[in-house]
């Protein structure tokens, strides 16, 4: 794939050269600045439809309204905690639903 680089995808390919390591691979020398759905849009402003789909996006798209909402919900409460060292209810309440 050859896609034409601006400044800024240039200078993030090289710090991507020089700062991360060789075993992680990339497919694709593009930088992801916004997504909706099932598209993507790069630092240059080429779209491209995600037909790889990241995990946390694989089911519903990208910025799905209904996942927003409900992120943004949790995040007001608790970002994160490891369930080993405190537990929280909706934890054992979606092991309840899917059991």
């Amino acid at each position: 794939m050859n896609i034409p680089a601006n400044d800024q995808t240039r200078r993030l390919l090289e710090l991507r050269q020089n700062n991360i390591p060789r075993g992680l691979s990339n497919l694709h020398p593009i930088f992801i600045e916004r997504a909706q759905g099932a598209w993507v849009w790069d630092l240059e402003g080429n779209s491209y439809l995600d037909f790889i789909g990241g995990i946390g996006v694989l089911n519903v798209g990208h910025n799905h309204p209904k996942i927003v909402a409900a992120v943004r919900e949790q995040l007001e409460k608790v970002m994160h905690t490891c369930f080993q060292v405190t537990m929280y209810a909706p934890y054992i309440e979606l092991a309840v639903k899917m059991n």
